[in-house]
């Protein structure tokens, strides 16, 4: 059967064996002109909103290549015809400001631009109507109206009513990420968030299962639809669906281009009828992207196998990364397999360790990054449970041979230091 293209009726999907095999399988070129086309038409719209971020996300989407987002942005590209492709908000590329970006957004928000799926950038601190602290509002805000700055949330609060899906790109968007680690210490003077441990509360969409921190989902009550489907308590029958709408976690710091538009395709074409929603992970990220470990894929499982582990995080080498701190035994995510643009990149490929950006916890969890992997601990409720089961499938043998890795490390570095002393005595002419 020919999965090439997009055009597949209702039986065809059905003698597929899921939507992971299938969304897999898939010309994701093709997918994307479909998807770049109903942008353009105006049939599915996308607002993009930016909270708490760096805009790592939509840089590392300007890298994209499947199609390049400033060739279609600008009319460029041969896909579409010049001036087709607008973003409906997007406040890093989008040519309107001020007032007249604003506008926009309260567009969507009054119903102007529906259909919208909305992408969300940057995590989210809580504001005073959440119970945040005096001035909690300009922590992260969009304009002002009376006066008085509109917080993040509150965007949140309007635009997720009308919203026929969420994608959440980049880590601090799913889960808080960097933006939501704790301090160690309080503040003097710095009144605290309840939302997290952050000095400003950050959340991200997304709960946080490692850290304990609940996401918008569950604290706003304009996302109960949402809710709704991430608790699994629904399924959505038709885009718009009042009380069951889809979200996607992408995360990464930042998360690769191309996989940020392969799900922003996904949920536009499923917008359109056109094709199903992807399976998620447990962390509500899709399964035909975030199935595997960066283990089970990393060019470096050679090395593994054979216990070739490298002494120091610098040696220059092509030894395996474990020993010196790579947390891909317990991080999901390909791109050091098939690259981060072009097939080129990917930490691993590069000689980095993976520090499980594409994770929840992190930073927190995966600190410090060159420290190698403790044995697991047992989180408390189900999710613990089921994070520590991905944890053991992911990690393998790992653990049970960390002795080994130290022994090893122990004799290299002997090594290293007698190769030293050696060359300093020849210096020397001893």
């Amino acid at each position: 059967m020919q999965t090439s293209s997009v055009n597949m009726s209702r039986r065809d999907f059905l003698k597929l064996a899921g939507a992971t095999a299938l969304l897999s399988s898939l010309n994701w070129d093709e997918l994307i002109r479909d998807a770049v086309a109903a942008a353009a038409s105006g049939t599915v719209n996308i607002v993009w909103f930016e909270a708490q971020d760096c805009a790592g996300n939509t840089t590392a989407l300007i890298q994209a290549t499947e199609p390049d987002l400033i060739d279609v942005l600008a009319g460029n590209s041969h896909l579409v015809g010049p001036g087709d492709v607008k973003l409906v908000f997007h406040e890093t590329v989008m040519p309107e400001w001020g007032e007249a970006a604003l506008d926009i957004a309260r567009g969507a928000i009054e119903g102007k631009y529906d259909p919208y799926v909305l992408v969300l950038e940057g995590s989210f601190p809580q504001d005073e109507k959440a119970g945040g602290p005096p001035g909690s509002d300009y922590y992260c805000f969009i304009g002002d109206e009376g006066g008085k700055p509109i917080s993040c949330v509150e965007w949140m609060r309007r635009l997720l009513k009308r919203a026929v899906a969420v994608v959440a790109v980049g880590n601090c968007a799913s889960y808080g990420g960097l933006v939501a680690n704790k301090i160690i210490e309080p503040v003097p003077g710095l009144p605290r968030s309840s939302w997290s441990p952050s000095p400003t509360g950050a959340v991200g969409f997304f709960d946080d299962p490692i850290r304990g921190i609940k996401g918008l989902v569950h604290l706003l009550k304009e996302a109960e639809p949402f809710r709704r489907f991430v608790d699994g308590e629904c399924v959505p029958q038709k885009p718009g669906d009042p009380n069951c709408r889809p979200a996607v976690a992408v995360p990464g710091c930042p998360a690769n281009g191309n996989g940020q538009l392969r799900v922003l395709a996904n949920l536009v074409l499923w917008a359109k009828g056109l094709l199903p929603l992807p399976e998620l992970d447990a962390y509500w990220r899709p399964k035909w992207i975030f199935g595997r470990t960066v283990h089970e894929q990393c060019p470096r499982a050679g090395s593994y196998a054979a216990g070739d582990f490298r002494a120091y995080p610098g040696e220059n080498s092509a030894k395996c990364l474990y020993a010196v701190g790579c947390k891909g035994p317990v991080s999901n995510c390909p791109w050091n397999k098939v690259g981060w643009v072009n097939g080129i990149g990917g930490p691993t490929r590069t000689g980095g360790v993976c520090i499980g950006c594409t994770m929840p916890g992190f930073t927190d969890a995966y600190e410090p990054f060159y420290k190698p992997l403790q044995a697991p601990t047992i989180p408390s409720g189900a999710a613990g449970a089921a994070t520590l089961g991905a944890i053991l499938v992911g990690a393998g043998v790992a653990y049970g041979i960390a002795r080994n890795i130290e022994k090893k490390k122990e004799k290299v570095s002997e090594q290293v230091s007698e190769a030293m002393e050696k060359r300093e005595a020849e210096e020397r002419g001893e």
